[in-house]
């Protein structure tokens, strides 16, 4: 007798054994109790999910001659022997990719008018249906809609975006999931079993990482690996059999990254790559490792999505503690242009080493905003230590919002003349995000502070400019601008209101002359002071300590 390899020999026949898909059985088991089964049901999923075996036992449920009051087959009467031997005369399964001319479907639809010959029903199971051709499709939509009344239609596919809207229109749809890891690991732990092989926990784990939710691919994977290794066997053997990574190097490997180690990171990848490992793979566990830690960074409620034993989520707490989410966010950018760009690179180690140092600089910047945070806190005679010098810090890509006035902060009943007083200086940094409001806002001003909104006011004479800045685009840019300047988050409102006239201010005495005979300053001479001068304000010394400069007037 020849060899039956696992994914045939374990191939469900029951529906309680079909693992993973609990939504899909659950309707169909349903359907058959009730009598209420559709005349063409449609199966979509990923490869390895479970489609064609869900059409075969429906078929063998629905033409099961001595199936009780639960919808499951029985298995020992003659009907669902031949459907499980392949060689029913009611069921026939039928390979789009191969049948997919109009010629073929003609021929589907001049025999679905013969009755069937044991059963209560003839079967058309089409696998890869999306592989038909257009004027295949065409020619079964009549009969798809209206088929005799004891024709079943099964159809199965992994691109539904192929099939025309016709065809789906006539089905029922049932999408299959991808299947957890923690499922995989349980189905083929009891294959082991039954077989009586000794597989690790580990080794359990990593075939179900490298089959990406596709329980077929993992069975023909612990096939292989029984055959190359025998009865027992470890992770190292399913790693070096089949290229992958183990958890633990995904773990160190991003450990490195958000430490800015970029040393460690490379000489990772340079044993992984001798030692023959798949480095486009490396790539995408690695991307979905950091999305892991991501999730985890705003939403450690999702944890249990993660399929991931305590320990690793224990290491995705602390990596999360490591970088912010910004930091984080760039990371993931940077990982999954490197993924695109391994699967067409010529060299898959070079474009890893530069993504990975990529993201090592990145997950270390120190932000354009956190560098204003750090001279605002530190005090003109010192302050915190400069970053090391070894530090990146990546140009801004849009104008910096303009540091807020130094001193004490002004009170709720002064905040509006505060706001008044740095009103042009906000509008250069509205302009940069909003350029087409920023001419119309300069015909507004700061009127009054009301709890967490600032009224915005035009005089009456331009009302018409109100409609121009009212977008949420312009808010957003305003709003952030004056809740920067009073460091807090405000709203902003506009109104309409005549503004009083200022007083005329008394002007000024205008300045003595200077005698003829005292000498001007040499323009040197004034130059060097206003040099000094600049050299001498505290915001501007504490930058050039940090960046390691010198201040340089450019006019000289």
């Amino acid at each position: 007798m020849s060899y039956e390899v696992l994914a045939r020999k374990w191939r469900p026949q029951q529906f309680e054994q079909v693992v993973g898909q609990e939504h899909v059985i659950q309707t169909l088991a349903r359907a058959i109790q009730t009598n209420r089964v559709a005349h063409a049901y449609l199966f979509v999923g990923p490869r390895g999910t479970g489609k064609t075996t869900t059409a075969r036992l429906l078929a063998k449920a629905l033409n099961c001659q001595k199936r009780g009051k639960n919808a499951d087959p029985c298995d020992r009467c003659d009907s669902c022997k031949e459907i499980v031997a392949g060689n029913s005369l009611d069921v026939i399964e039928i390979d789009g990719a191969s049948n997919n001319n109009v010629d073929q479907v003609r021929d589907l639809r001049d025999n679905v008018r013969y009755a069937p010959a044991r059963g209560p029903y003839k079967i058309y199971i089409i696998d890869e249906v999306h592989m038909l051709s257009a004027g295949a499709f065409n020619a079964l939509l009549k009969t798809l809609e209206e088929p005799p009344p004891h024709a079943k239609f099964l159809l199965a596919t992994t691109d539904v975006h192929k099939v025309p809207a016709t065809i789906l229109s006539r089905c029922q749809r049932f999408d299959l999931r991808r299947i957890g890891l923690k499922e995989i690991v349980g189905r083929l732990k009891e294959i082991a079993q039954a077989e009586k092989w000794k597989i690790s926990e580990a080794a359990l784990l990593a075939i179900a990482r490298g089959a990406e939710g596709g329980l077929r691919d993992a069975e023909s994977a612990l096939d292989q690996i029984v055959a190359f290794k025998g009865e027992k066997i470890e992770e190292a053997d399913v790693l070096g059999t089949f290229g992958l990574v183990s958890w633990t190097t995904i773990d160190q490997l991003a450990t490195a990254v958000l430490k800015g180690d970029a040393a460690a990171a490379l000489k990772t990848v340079a044993e992984l790559d001798e030692g023959g490992r798949d480095l486009q793979r490396l790539v995408q566990e690695l991307l979905g490792h950091f999305r892991n830690v991501l999730v985890w960074k705003h939403a450690p409620e999702l944890a249990d999505s993660f399929d991931l034993t305590s320990a690793q989520l224990d290491g995705l707490k602390a990596q999360a503690a490591l970088a912010d989410g910004e930091k984080l966010l760039r990371v993931v950018e940077i990982l999954t242009e490197a993924a695109n760009q391994a699967r067409f690179a010529l060299s898959r180690r070079t474009v890893v080493e530069v993504a990975l140092l990529k993201a090592a600089r990145a997950a270390t910047v120190v932000s354009l905003d956190e560098l204003i945070a750090q001279i605002q806190a530190s005090p003109a005679d010192g302050g915190a230590p400069a970053p090391s010098a070894s530090t990146y810090t990546p140009p801004a890509r849009a104008a910096a919002l303009p540091p807020p006035v130094h001193g004490k902060r002004p009170g709720h009943a002064d905040e509006a003349a505060h706001l008044k007083s740095r009103w042009p200086a906000l509008l250069g940094v509205i302009a940069e995000t909003s350029q087409l409001a920023a001419p119309y806002l300069k015909e507004a001003e700061p009127l009054r502070v009301e709890g967490d909104h600032v009224i915005l006011g035009f005089d009456p004479e331009f009302s018409g400019h109100l409609k121009q800045v009212d977008t949420s685009r312009t808010r957003l840019a305003i709003e952030k601008a004056l809740g920067h300047e009073l460091k807090r988050t405000v709203g902003v409102k506009f109104a309409i209101e005549e503004r009083p006239q200022a007083e005329a201010e008394p002007q000024p005495p205008p300045p003595p002359v200077a005698p003829k005979a005292q000498a001007q300053e040499p323009p040197a001479k004034a130059a060097q002071g206003k040099k000094r001068n600049l050299a001498d304000d505290p915001i501007v010394k504490k930058t050039a300590e940090l960046f390691g400069g010198d201040v340089f007037d450019v006019r000289e």
